[in-house]
């Protein structure tokens, strides 16, 4: 099968949905089939996989190493990707490569399939004009994209009832993004603090994501200030970089905690394993996730998570039982982050079972699982073709 992954997100930017389609498409080439990915081009990067196609883009300017793709740019692009042989084409995005790769599969016949990756209105801050009616048109506009494929992705649960609940009534099918087995390796805790310069004495919080205001990061420094009471010798290691870092450096100055966090800056997602098996316990304080994929990572390489309730965590966290979920308060995170400092027991205890919670999510086992859902939607092409046969053209 020859698939078209269209996204406004790919390497070298280093996020969740980047790292999403890296993972799909190498297990889906491992499976045997070719996946052709089409995104924004950024200069000076050299392609380190097969099979990728750029389209010209334009720097965001409110959003830190983004590109916005031009499709309607690329004249040479337009000519080759009807002589690929796509037999299915898959939108991450409903704007901007959505609307250009949904005129394409209506072009060329084949199944039209959109992920739902992100809950838009979390992410109004980083157009140009911010309101909460660019938020909510936004929202509505991807609902109606969603309605316009032949099947849709969700990454949890939360999400199809989401996308059910505002009035989509194309299939849904939840596959959520899996993650790659941690290796068997011998290296103690306490070897891996001292390679990476973590303080061996004391507990130690982990944050792994971008430093972006929709993470809701001034939210855990409060909660750490909090918990300096409780544990003197705490640290915070924030794993990642983005355009909020000056400002939370500022924060942290005022709380008085700046040295009590580490801005470890971006470090490569092969690289970040050590960094779970340095800490003690995870902390995501984000709401705006549709899946979290950090925290399925935590989890396996066996580290107790403390998140708060959301759309993104509610499918593979059991509060109690296999991780911590506070409330969506500032309050009740603080409460939930003191308890773990104190009990060990308790970590230990979620460590265990978050790591046999997600121990069969694996990348390979996601990318069959959508492969299958492909692979239903072929006998349907030629259905699609009769209700499309006024296709749309390519490039308005």
């Amino acid at each position: 099968m020859t698939i078209g992954f269209f996204t406004c997100n790919a390497s070298p930017l280093l996020n969740g949905l980047a790292i999403s389609i890296h993972q799909f498409a190498t297990h889906l080439r491992r499976l045997g089939h070719r996946v052709l990915i089409f995104a924004p081009r950024y200069p000076g990067h050299r392609e380190a996989e097969p099979d990728v196609y750029r389209f010209p883009s334009l720097r965001v300017p409110t959003h830190h190493r983004y590109a916005l793709p031009i499709p309607t740019a690329a004249t040479a692009l337009h000519r080759l990707i009807p002589r690929l042989g796509l037999e299915i084409i898959h939108a991450h995005h409903p704007f901007l490569i959505g609307p250009y790769s949904r005129r394409l599969a209506r072009r060329l016949r084949v199944p039209f399939v959109f992920s739902y990756h992100t809950l838009y209105e979390h992410y109004a801050h980083y157009l140009p004009v911010i309101s909460p009616l660019a938020a909510r048109i936004g929202e509505t506009r991807s609902y109606a994209f969603a309605n316009r494929a032949n099947l849709v992705i969700a990454p949890t649960s939360g999400v199809a009832r989401r996308l059910l609940a505002h009035g989509v009534t194309v299939p849904v099918e939840v596959i959520p993004t899996g993650v790659e087995p941690p290796p068997q390796q011998e290296e103690s805790a306490s070897l891996i603090r001292r390679c990476l310069g973590v303080p061996e004495d004391g507990p130690v919080l982990l944050y792994v994501g971008r430093l972006a205001k929709e993470k809701n990061l001034g939210l855990l420094l409060r909660a750490l200030r909090a918990a300096v009471r409780v544990a003197p010798e705490v640290i915070l290691l924030l794993v990642g970089e983005g355009d909020e870092e000056r400002r939370l450096r500022r924060l942290a100055a005022d709380l008085g905690v700046a040295d009590r966090i580490r801005f470890v800056g971006a470090v490569p997602h092969q690289n970040v394993g050590w960094w779970y098996r340095a800490a003690d316990l995870f902390v995501f304080p984000s709401v705006s996730e549709t899946q979290g994929l950090v925290v399925l990572e935590a989890m396996a390489h066996g580290l107790a998570v403390l998140a708060i309730r959301s759309i993104g965590t509610s499918d593979f966290i059991e509060d109690g039982v296999s991780g911590a979920l506070a409330k969506d308060s500032e309050d009740d995170f603080i409460r939930r982050l003191m308890e773990l400092l104190r009990d060990g027991a308790i970590r230990a205890r979620y460590a265990e079972q978050g790591r046999a919670r997600v121990i069969w999510m694996t990348a390979e086992a996601s990318a069959m699982r959508l492969l299958a859902a492909y692979e239903r939607l072929l006998p349907q092409e030629a259905e699609a073709t009769v209700r499309n046969v006024n296709a749309e053209p390519l490039v308005h």
